[in-house]
């Protein structure tokens, strides 16, 4: 009985010692408390059961006698779960074609030459992606806000017989038939701030990311625009600054395939306007590349706290 006894001794020190390397779980009217200690701290986690899933409710840390208290605020429009990854919406790098015509939505370049006066003969734009942010909205995580600050530059091709110039505020084309240009272009700077709402299906995706996304998109342009006539013949290029609108405003339509980013975009305000009084839209399709998720780099959901 002796040796029981002591071999009981000294097998409780060691119990105790594994008691402390697990965390203790307590369930008390319909919630859930976790208390788990280590040479730090000890932590009080406390747990809420919702209709789906366990949500932190609150957590207390004591460390070095000192209480530190967070209160986790749940929302119904934000998720609890830090487990979602999510695509970003928008490409670091993007390359695209671009048109201008005279309607909202409408292709205004027919055999090469414009139909409708503007002698567009398309164009393309160069796009960077500096900042972006990531909201879901919902608590399935499916649905996200997304915000962006982008900075492009666009270029678009004229016919050669005809030479822009600037009419008071508007855009006037002069007929160069019998000395046309080689090129004859304007591009110009700006900056976008989209606003997004994207979708993202819930089957698995392990092997692609998909999502979809819909928004509005504030565009400003800097200054004016720069354009070149090159003459065909000999002579000097023929240089001017051109002024159009600076504030735009687009609809994009998003898709998104793991890091490869495809994407449509409406003008529904004019770049410029013409002295025949025709209002200059431009519409593009873009192909672009994140860079972060080439390299398996995604974004991911956090809780929403508040310290007390």
């Amino acid at each position: 009985m002796r040796a029981l006894f002591i071999l009981a001794a000294l097998a409780m020190p060691m119990s105790l010692m594994a008691e402390e390397m697990t965390d203790t779980t307590v369930v008390y009217n319909s919630k859930q408390f976790v208390i788990s200690d280590d040479s730090v701290e000890t932590r009080i986690s406390v747990y809420t059961q919702d209709s789906i899933q366990l949500t932190k409710t609150s957590e207390t840390k004591y460390v070095n006698k000192q209480e530190v208290e967070r209160i986790y605020v749940s929302s119904p429009f934000f998720p609890s779960s830090t487990s979602r990854f999510y695509s970003s919406m928008y490409p670091t790098l993007w390359w695209g074609t671009s048109s201008l015509q005279t309607e909202i939505g409408t292709a205004g370049i027919e055999n090469g030459t414009s139909k409708e006066g503007l002698h567009a003969q398309g164009g393309f734009e160069i796009g960077f992606t500096s900042v972006e942010g990531i909201f879901p909205i919902n608590k399935r995580g499916n649905l996200v806000l997304s915000n962006a600050v982008q900075v492009v530059y666009s270029k678009h091709r004229f016919q050669n017989s005809a030479m822009l110039g600037n009419d008071g505020h508007h855009i006037a084309f002069e007929d160069r038939t019998n000395a046309p240009a080689s090129a004859s272009y304007m591009s110009y700077g700006s900056m976008r701030i989209p606003f997004m709402l994207g979708y993202a299906p819930m089957w698995p995706t392990d092997w692609l990311d998909m999502q979809f996304g819909v928004g509005i998109v504030p565009q400003y342009c800097f200054g004016k625009a720069s354009y070149v006539f090159e003459p065909k013949a000999f002579g000097d290029p023929i240089e001017r600054q051109l002024k159009i609108y600076h504030w735009g405003l687009n609809v994009d339509f998003n898709m998104v395939l793991g890091p490869v980013k495809f994407s449509a975009s409406v003008g529904l305000l004019p770049v410029f306007k013409t002295s025949e009084g025709m209002n200059a839209y431009c519409s593009s399709y873009n192909i672009g590349i994140n860079i972060g998720e080439l390299f398996g780099k995604r974004s991911q959901s956090v809780d929403v706290l508040t310290d007390q």
